[in-house]
């Protein structure tokens, strides 16, 4: 298997990137990614499934054309949450939804304490819009399905496999999204369909292994693959994938960045007592089925940065420029944080402890002196300490060291203020590509490969400072909860409201 070749293929939230590897050595021959093309329809954001999959076939039939006869494996990894139903004769019936779309809050917002909390004990997720059980059970009612025949629900992964093989699979750490997979039976729960009147419509795919063969484009519709006898694989959920290329242990947290930021830890045993629910932790299975992974994700990440530029109308080349001296300035003890300009990133709704798609960013201490590099400052200070806040829910007691993949590796002021804000030390991995390369490894577990990452220690001096500002944070956090659940109440029921007086 010496020159054999593999294909990786990661379709994220902002950009997609098909990968090509020699498997024998883990070495990168070919890398090309193109942005996941979106669409808006009336209700909200869509994943523009033909643009989407029109790329890859290019990209894939420029590789086939250039090593036809040498590609050994097909492995597919994605954000998670997304999908499509098809119906009985296995066409596609639906729009692929974004996994961030809040399209189907009703059915969220309608679920009682109980219902909530039962699903938490099954799934081990929290009730919330970004899972695929309240967007199914939005196609289903806004495209009026009869009931008359069975639709299966496809994750993206399972939808790009089928595509290639004509098989129907899915994989562990990608059921484990769907809020409708019981996560200590390993089953699809039926119970769990029924909270939403669905047990009798929706059905979903075997569930393999991570890395496990779907099936061969032998038997696929693809004509330039049929002759190539290539094995597609599904490596799982884009996170959990990553965790596996930096070989993610048991006393590691995983900072995955990129759009988003998200929080991982495994362990062999699910945390689904009733501080996680409360906190709104999300349980699932690891790429390595023996173990399972509390997560939460942080709906801002890099797209703080994004905003940045474009409310300042400068450049990445300014943006960079800007964090660089920022940085410099931090290390030589320039900058205090005694008083500083501070975010809270919810940009696009938060995560855990207070999971609601509602939530709104919150600025603090600007004044008639604030600049622009210090509205910097405070979002990256707003980024690590939403991190801080978010990891007191997980067991950090356990937890030696944060690694550190992503977007976040190339700004080290950032990566600094993460091992200021944790009072960890952070392992900062020098991989381009963290997904790509855990799809491939998920595939193949027997080459040999080093890590190289660089080790960021955190600054005493500062530690105390950032427990300081936690708690400056943690009140303006929860006194903008207040604000926020007002004006669902309000929504709902105008009566149910506070009646804010205002004197002039």
């Amino acid at each position: 298997m010496a020159n054999k070749l593999s294909v990786t293929i990661d379709i994220g939230t902002t950009n997609s990137k098909v990968s090509l590897f020699e498997i024998a050595t883990a070495k990168l021959i070919f890398r090309e990614s193109f942005p996941t093309t979106k669409k808006e329809d009336e209700y909200g954001e869509l994943f523009d499934l033909h643009v989407i999959w029109n790329r890859l076939l290019e990209i894939l039939k420029k590789i086939v054309d250039e090593h036809s006869g040498n590609i050994d494996s097909i492995n597919i990894s994605s954000v998670g949450e997304a999908g499509v139903l098809i119906n009985s004769d296995r066409q596609v019936v639906t729009p692929l939804i974004a996994w961030y779309d809040k399209r189907a809050i009703e059915y969220i917002s309608n679920l009682t304490g109980k219902q909530k909390q039962r699903i938490y004990e099954v799934t081990g997720l929290p009730a919330h819009t970004n899972y695929s059980l309240p967007k199914i059970k939005w196609l289903v009612e806004h495209l009026r399905f009869t009931r008359d025949q069975k639709y299966m629900w496809l994750n993206v992964p399972d939808l790009f496999s089928f595509f290639l093989t004509n098989q129907l699979k899915t994989e562990f750490s990608m059921a484990s999204r769907t809020m409708c997979f019981d996560l200590e039976q390993r089953t699809w729960s039926k119970e769990i369909l029924s909270i939403y009147d669905l047990e009798n419509l929706i059905e979903f795919p075997t569930v393999i292994g991570s890395g496990e063969i779907v099936g061969n484009t032998t038997a696929g519709e693809i004509e330039f693959l049929k002759s190539e006898s290539i094995s597609v694989r599904i490596a799982g959920h884009d996170h959990m994938v990553g965790a596996l290329g930096i070989d993610l242990h048991s006393k590691d947290l995983l900072n995955s960045t990129g759009t988003t930021e998200g929080l991982l830890l495994i362990d062999d045993q699910p945390f689904l007592g009733n501080k996680s629910f409360k906190e709104s932790l999300s349980n699932g299975i690891f790429t390595n089925p023996e173990y399972y992974t509390l997560f939460s994700s942080m709906p801002t990440g890099g797209n703080a940065f994004e905003w940045y530029q474009n409310f300042f109308a400068i450049s990445k080349k300014e943006f960079e420029e800007d964090s660089k001296k920022l940085y410099e300035r931090y290390l030589n003890n320039e900058i205090s944080l005694d008083d500083p300009v501070i975010l809270i990133p919810h940009l696009n709704g938060s995560g855990a402890p207070f999971k609601n798609g509602k939530s709104r960013g919150l600025m603090y201490g600007i004044s008639l002196e604030t600049r622009r590099e210090d509205v910097l400052l405070g979002i990256i200070l707003g980024l690590c300490l939403e991190m801080k806040y978010v990891s007191t829910c997980f067991p950090m007691e356990r937890v030696n060291r944060m690694i550190a993949i992503g977007p976040v590796i190339k700004n080290p002021l950032w990566v600094q203020l993460k091992a200021d804000a944790l009072n960890k030390e952070i392992a900062a991995v020098k991989m381009e590509e963290a997904v790509s390369f855990g799809a491939l490894r998920a595939a193949y577990s027997d080459f040999e490969y080093t890590i190289d990452y660089e080790t960021v220690y955190p600054n005493f001096k500062q530690v105390q400072s950032f427990n300081n500002l936690l708690d400056k944070y943690s009140y303006l956090y929860e006194s903008k909860q207040f604000l926020v659940e007002d004006n669902y109440l309000s929504e709902k029921d105008p009566s149910q409201g506070t009646k804010h007086v205002f004197f002039s």
